[in-house]
């Protein structure tokens, strides 16, 4: 059964001379959610908020105050939901990661090998050392006829430092610095699902960019974590619309969607997946920018 508002709406339009298809033009509201509200059926629209917000730009479309009306005839909405994101979807960035104290513990493991290599040196210069210091001759007998000789194992201590410094090379290759390691990619992880709503938080670079695809009709809102509409109010995409948010200044955003199968959402290139299979249903991303 039409209700009051419902008839009014609907009489302020053929007065005005414009179809519903005319009017859905001009307000951007589905033709269906305008016949609801003249029928006084609001189980079509998403919530309260929207029954309200699609109310007001209906009569302001046909010249009628929406305040006005919607105060005379509260009786016949439907009671007013808070559709807002939780409260803990605000929670802001967490603490950055420590920091290493300083460069001393990456150089320690070149000191290490620095300090190998010299007492590999210094062990090969005593030896070398030794070896030279006892090339000479020795008496045979103190009371003999002065017989020399020399000493065989001397000549095989001399060849020892010719042949121990082409090591030297090798344990100087194991000084070389290491690869830095490389920068942590971009990473949207699911941190749960509550009711009708899904909740990720995203690691990655500063600048984040948002975009909508449609590939058929679907509204959906787009909220910062202060509470703004980041895109018209209630906005509703047709078969393939497209929309482009840059989201690097917020620390987080809530999305309310009407149709999930008309809408692909895509984070920095990569897409944002739906868990659920409701109509509407909402998305929280939390951001947590990467160092």
């Amino acid at each position: 059964m039409m209700g009051q508002l419902g008839a009014k709406l609907k009489r302020a339009r053929l007065d005005q001379g414009f179809s519903l298809e005319e009017l859905q033009q001009r307000t951007k509201i589905q033709k269906h959610y305008l016949e609801g509200i003249e029928a006084g059926n609001y189980s079509a629209i998403p919530g309260a908020f929207y029954v309200r917000a699609f109310i007001k730009r209906y009569a302001q479309a046909v010249g009628l105050n929406g305040d006005a009306l919607l105060a005379e005839h509260e009786s016949e909405l439907p009671e007013e939901q808070a559709t807002a994101p939780p409260a803990d979807h605000f929670a802001r960035r967490s603490e950055p990661k420590k920091r290493s104290s300083g460069p001393m513990p990456e150089a320690m493991p070149k000191i290490l090998v620095a300090l190998f290599i010299v007492f590999i040196l210094l062990v090969i210069w005593y030896f070398y050392l030794l070896s030279t210091s006892g090339n000479g001759v020795e008496p045979a007998d103190e009371g003999g006829g002065g017989v020399e000789y020399e000493a065989p194992a001397e000549q095989e201590r001399e060849e020892q430092p010719d042949s121990a410094p082409e090591d030297a090379p090798e344990e100087e290759q194991a000084a070389e610095p290491e690869e830095a390691p490389k920068e942590a990619s971009a990473e949207l992880a699911l941190e749960g699902v509550s009711g009708e709503t899904t909740t990720y938080l995203f690691t990655g670079p500063t600048d984040k960019q948002l975009d909508f695809t449609a590939t058929g009709d679907s509204w959906v809102s787009v909220i910062s974590d202060d509470g703004a509409e980041l895109l018209s109010l209630a906005r509703v995409f047709g078969a393939g619309e497209t929309e482009t948010l840059d989201v690097s200044d917020e620390t987080s955003v809530f999305m309310r969607i009407g149709d999930y199968a008309m809408l692909t959402i895509e984070l920095n290139g990569e897409q944002v997946p739906y868990e659920q299979e409701r109509k509407p249903q909402n998305i929280i991303i939390r951001f947590d920018d990467a160092e």
